[in-house]
């Protein structure tokens, strides 16, 4: 496996071990660093970027003066986020959701005083710590430091609701939700991260999502079942901070049957990283519908951090491949009765499929997290025709009962 940018990440992360009024600075700047995880130096534009939005952010001083005794934040706004957070305050009495991204922005003036400190300090913290990489890369790294300690700055002056007694994130480990939670830590209030996401090993190489493990800021996780326990005791962890509660989303839930149709898929691809091995996958279904006779209708939902121009090139409806756009969640999708079975690319949705009684296959030709699940799995054109073949004469009891284990054990351990 190459860990090589990964290594980078956490020796950059180190660098940043600086203590500012409780807040610590290596658990702050980790959402930041994507381009480290991706291989990428700064351009000069990027640098001037991050020195432009050092100098504003989100208000935060409206979520901890919330008059609610349980708050939860999510920071990007994607339709099956907001449901996600939506479910959790469902269980949660006089509870808030606040989208960060739809609040006001505040300005700092480069004309007040701690404009000059926290560009000091930020200087004096990158060009002083051997952190590497050119002047630019270290320019942009001042340029996030100085808006964390802008953030800082607002939230310590703002007066705090004593109505608040949780604070519940999205993501802990990522930007304004790191920040918050190491707020509410130092006031002695609840905080818990939801999980949003399967805890994985890697056999290729470590994605920048696995900050959301080492970098969890929040003192609980609100987990979906068992397999995080377990993968956080294989990694030595603390379990003790694991709140075992099933995907909220789907806690009531209850599977009475697997489609055994197979004539109607969603096709899940996977996000940037995966662009090749997607392209292998719909070139592999474009092959098995012109083999039988378009006898399945695709229906290609691309990830949401895709660009619209990717795999625009296998569109093809006379083969009965068809792209979904952005609008259609892939929830409300494997929900209706548009699809039976679905295919995935190293993504989570796998058991969103498989909880709502659809079949899904997964395409491992370029497999690199390590997801707990049935025998589905295909790499070829053959193994899909076999892997489809297999499943539409499986006995059905016994294909329920590896389902609901395989969602016991990873969503719902309440099914």
């Amino acid at each position: 496996m190459n860990d090589t940018f990964y290594n980078n990440y956490k020796t950059l992360k180190e660098k940043f071990d600086y203590n500012y009024k409780g807040y610590n600075l290596k658990y702050l700047v980790p959402g930041y660093l994507n381009f480290v995880f991706d291989g990428i130096t700064p351009t000069f534009r990027d640098t001037l970027k991050s020195l432009y939005h050092s100098q504003k952010s989100i208000d935060l001083r409206q979520v901890i003066q919330t008059e609610s005794s349980t708050i939860i934040t999510l920071l990007i706004n994607r339709i099956d986020y907001r449901r996600l957070t939506d479910a959790t305050s469902n269980y949660y009495k006089n509870s808030t959701v606040i989208d960060l991204s739809s609040l006001p922005t505040v300005k700092f003036s480069i004309l007040n005083i701690y404009f000059w400190i926290f560009l000091f300090k930020s200087v004096r913290i990158t060009f002083t710590r051997s952190i590497g990489g050119s002047f630019i890369f270290k320019l942009t790294i001042v340029g996030i430091l100085v808006k964390i300690f802008n953030q800082i700055q607002l939230l310590e002056k703002a007066k705090l609701s004593d109505q608040i007694t949780r604070y519940i994130c999205f993501n802990s480990s990522y930007k304004e939700e790191s920040v918050l939670s190491q707020y509410f830590n130092k006031r002695n209030i609840e905080t818990i991260t939801l999980q949003h996401g399967i805890f994985c090993n890697f056999k290729k190489l470590i994605p920048f999502d696995y900050i959301n493990f080492e970098n969890i800021q929040a003192q609980k996780i609100l987990a979906w079942g068992k397999a995080t326990t377990d993968f956080f005791q294989d990694k030595n962890e603390d379990t003790s901070r694991i709140i075992t509660f099933g995907n909220p989303k789907y806690k009531n839930i209850r599977i009475d049957k697997i489609h055994q149709t197979f004539k109607h898929c969603l096709v899940l691809l996977g996000r940037g990283l995966y662009i090749d091995t997607n392209n292998k996958l719909l070139e592999t279904i474009n092959q098995y519908n012109i083999l039988n006779k378009n006898n399945i209708i695709f229906y290609i939902k691309k990830h949401p951090f895709l660009l619209d121009e990717d795999h625009r090139q296998y569109a093809n409806a006379s083969q009965n491949i068809i792209f979904l756009g952005r609008e259609h969640s892939v929830e409300d999708i494997l929900k209706s009765s548009l699809v039976d079975f679905s295919i995935s690319v190293n993504t989570t949705a796998y058991y969103e499929s498989l909880v709502l009684g659809k079949p899904c296959l997964r395409w491992t030709e370029a497999e690199n997290e390590e997801f707990y699940g049935m025998d589905d799995k295909f790499t070829s054109l053959e193994e899909f025709s076999e892997k489809i073949e297999a499943l539409k004469i499986a006995d059905q009891n016994k294909l329920l009962t590896e389902v609901q284990d395989v969602i016991r054990y990873i969503f719902n351990p309440e099914l």
